[in-house]
């Protein structure tokens, strides 16, 4: 993302929603030194039900069935 980081893209956003459902998809093990914020974080590369259950812990969702099930699950580019 030119010219911010995720992490101060999450700032500034809770500076002007501090409410906002934040989660932080990253590749890095540990956030960078410095970094304040408490956000929950999903380490890549992830699969698509991961995500989906994470974003339901941070959102409230509902119980689905597994995306396992589905047929383009199965495929490698399920996988971000």
């Amino acid at each position: 993302m030119p010219g911010m980081t995720g992490i101060e893209l999450a700032a500034a956003s809770r500076l002007v929603r501090p409410s906002l459902p934040i989660l932080l998809a990253t590749g890095y093990a540990e956030l960078p030194e410095g970094a304040q914020l408490d956000l929950p974080r999903l380490a890549k590369p992830y699969h698509q039900d991961q995500l989906r259950d994470r974003l339901d812990q941070l959102l409230g969702g509902d119980e689905r069935e597994p995306l396992s099930d589905h047929p383009l699950a199965a495929r490698p580019e399920a996988r971000l």
